[in-house]
């Protein structure tokens, strides 16, 4: 929980510098543009007032700019040709406000910014150059204009980026609330998995050992029952084998992409190939075994033979494994555009709802109690092949009616 709690701490720690850093570029990005924009606009008649104030001339007031003008003393020059305005207290303080540039002006530097300024509604754009006359500098005017077009480009920033930002925290979150969710499941996936594979080790690995130390301690002696502890050891020991080998097999498969030989196949060569030691399998077990004239007509398709006899071993397999005596298994087929689908069903007990997500998971078997045969692990197995070769597998089962699992392979 500790761990968690800190993970969201960072995350909103990061979103945090991300509202502030984007919020200060752009900010700094509409100013200079800004900025840029006037200097265009407004530095060639200030350059013209500029040098009229010098040559002692001066214009008339207007409504669009304010023009003011120092010596280099900071002392006001009158610059209209008006009569003389009483000065306010909101023109001390714009008169302060210009007076902090006049060392830069003076030294014949051009001063432009963005500030407050006294007496306008929003913010105003300030640019002030050197009044020069006989190539010295004699003071500084400045051009006042407001920027209300700034101040609306930067409002509207403002909103669109709340928006942006909102909307981006609510997909963060969403998406930090999926993953925290998964990463539980597949923690708990993981402690399944180990609690499953000790099983599955365990159970052989303890026969095994129960009959070796009834053995070594001479307690059977009957060559009858001596020759039935073999077998046992012998079951047990290729039960061990095979699910040893089909962990390796799958975590080649999930840890390792490999690069599957993709030729043209004769689907029905395949499925005859499949389908042969089933057939008498079939008898032995009572199960009626059919491959429909469908399956048996399938056109070529671009696969893995070795990779396609291994999942429909698996899938046939567990079809018999868990159809009931007199029960029905049947291998299907059909075609839809440039797909060819291989069905394999049967009218067993079914799988149920509960378990239908997760068949292909690992370990994932309809009998709880693990008294069926085999690792758990040929459905995960399947489904590995099938998405290493790009093709799908799916299941269907309405828990009481059998199964359905269906291949799906692109025609030649």
């Amino acid at each position: 929980m500790k761990q968690l709690f800190s993970s969201k701490l960072w995350i909103a720690f990061v979103i945090l510098a991300i509202f502030i850093s984007g919020q200060l570029l752009g900010a700094f990005a509409i100013k200079h543009y800004f900025i840029q924009s006037k200097i265009e606009e407004l530095q060639p008649p200030l350059t013209l007032i500029g040098e009229e104030v010098a040559d002692g001339d001066k214009i008339t007031r207007t409504d669009d700019f304010l023009v003011k003008a120092f010596d280099v003393h900071g002392k006001e020059i009158d610059v209209y040709n008006d009569e003389t305005i009483p000065q306010s207290s909101a023109d001390a303080e714009v008169n302060k406000k210009l007076a902090a540039y006049l060392p830069k002006i003076n030294s014949g530097k051009m001063a432009i910014e963005i500030q407050p300024v006294p007496g306008y509604s929003a913010r105003a754009i300030i640019i002030g150059q050197p009044l020069v006359q006989n190539n010295k500098v004699t003071g500084g005017i400045y051009l006042l204009k407001e920027a209300c077009a700034y101040q609306a480009a930067l409002n509207g920033f403002y909103l669109v980026f709340f928006v942006t930002l909102a909307i981006g925290t609510i997909i963060v979150l969403a998406f930090l609330t999926v993953f925290v969710k998964e990463k539980n499941q597949l923690e708990q996936m993981r402690k399944d998995y180990v609690a499953n594979i000790s099983h599955e080790l365990k159970t052989p690995l303890a026969s095994i050992k129960a009959l070796t130390e009834t053995w070594s301690d001479h307690v059977v002696t009957d060559p009858e029952k001596i020759d039935q502890y073999y077998s046992i050891i012998l079951r047990e020991s290729a039960r061990l084998e095979e699910l040893i080998a089909d962990l390796l097999e799958l975590s080649r498969l999930q840890h390792k992409k490999m690069a599957f030989d993709k030729p043209v196949v004769d689907t029905k060569e395949v499925i005859e190939q499949v389908a042969e030691p089933f057939a008498i399998l079939a008898d032995d077990m009572e199960l009626e075994f059919h491959i429909t004239e469908r399956a048996k007509n399938l056109p070529e398709t671009y696969s893995n033979k070795d990779r396609i006899v291994q999942v429909l071993t698996i899938l046939l397999d567990n079809a018999f494994k868990f159809t009931p005596v007199q029960g029905n298994v049947t291998i299907d087929a059909k075609t839809t555009g440039r797909k060819a689908e291989i069905i394999v069903s049967d009218n067993g007990p079914g799988i149920s709802k509960e378990l239908l997500p997760h068949i292909f998971g690992r370990f994932t078997k309809e009998d709880l109690s693990h008294t069926s045969t085999g690792s758990g692990l040929g459905l995960s197995i399947a489904f590995e092949i099938m998405e290493q070769l790009g093709e799908k597998i799916s299941v269907e089962s309405k828990g009481d009616s059998g199964t359905t699992f269906t291949i799906t392979l692109k025609r030649a």
